[in-house]
């Protein structure tokens, strides 16, 4: 007598069953790895527009910490006569090694600003303190400006003096700190009933404010686009008060729709406020 022994093959539903449950698995582990790598993007993002962004505020707090304030000698700065609409220039004499100056004399004209390119540039020019063009490039005393010595300090006229100390870094913008607690746009106190900025007497700190973005990011926007998007960040009004500007900002950023978002989508903010030696 033949014994039958039981059919030991999977049906055709447990097979589809079995498929279906495979599919969702392998459906929620790409899900679990795509948000994974899409953290760890927008982590190195960051990182990487930090970076971008430090060197250029650590070297602008060693600059503005050793600021040369005199009242008989000249400061480019913005004021009244210089609103400077959109990207900031600013140009002073700081306590800091240059480019060619001497061991007996560690001062510089020192400036920034955004070159025609949206590039974040540093100017060291090395001067010295006694006037003697015999022995180096002097400090000029007012009545002369920095201007009139110095063009170049003031506009995005080429100069070799200048270093690209940010490349992207692509906004650039700075207001006063007053002693009496203002913020404003002049680098003195109008209602102490002062005209100018004699050695910045009224200015306790300058407050800086800059846009800047990681490279693979930056490569996704033309020239014109990070003009688009610079033009969009205002300037500093006195009407604003302590962290309105960069609400302003990235309420801009944020409300693009003509330039693709993930290249917007990398560009970040950052303030930091530098007080003045007293």
């Amino acid at each position: 007598m033949t014994v039958r022994r039981p059919n030991q093959a999977f049906t055709l539903a447990e097979m589809l069953v079995s498929i279906a449950v495979l599919t969702l698995i392998v459906l929620l582990v790409s899900r679990l790895f795509n948000s994974a790598s899409a953290l760890t993007t927008s982590g190195n993002k960051r990182m990487d527009v930090a970076a971008a962004a430090r060197p250029l505020l650590d070297r602008m707090a060693i600059d503005f910490a050793q600021m040369v304030k005199r009242s008989d000698v000249d400061y480019y700065l913005k004021s009244p006569a210089n609103a400077q609409a959109g990207n900031d220039g600013i140009a002073f004499y700081s306590e800091v090694p240059g480019y060619g100056t001497t061991p007996t004399s560690p001062v510089s004209l020192v400036a920034y600003r955004i070159n025609p390119k949206h590039q974040a540039e540093r100017m060291g020019k090395g001067l010295i303190w006694n006037g003697d063009p015999s022995a180096g490039t002097p400090i000029v005393f007012l009545p002369l400006t920095i201007t009139a010595a110095w063009a170049a300090a003031t506009n995005n006229a080429s100069d070799p003096d200048f270093e690209l100390i940010a490349p992207n870094v692509l906004r650039f913008e700075y207001y006063y700190v007053l002693k009496n607690g203002d913020l404003s746009d002049t680098p003195w106190d109008t209602a102490a009933g002062h005209t100018a900025p004699n050695g910045l007497q009224d200015v306790a700190a300058i407050s800086v404010a800059i846009a800047a973005t990681d490279p693979k990011s930056r490569v996704l926007l033309s020239d014109t686009q990070l003009a688009t998007v610079a033009a969009r960040m205002n300037d500093f009004a006195d009407s604003m008060g302590q962290g309105a500007l960069l609400t302003q900002w990235q309420t801009a950023l944020d409300t693009i729709t003509d330039i693709p978002r993930p290249a917007v989508s990398g560009i970040r903010i950052y303030q930091r406020t530098f007080p003045l030696a007293r």
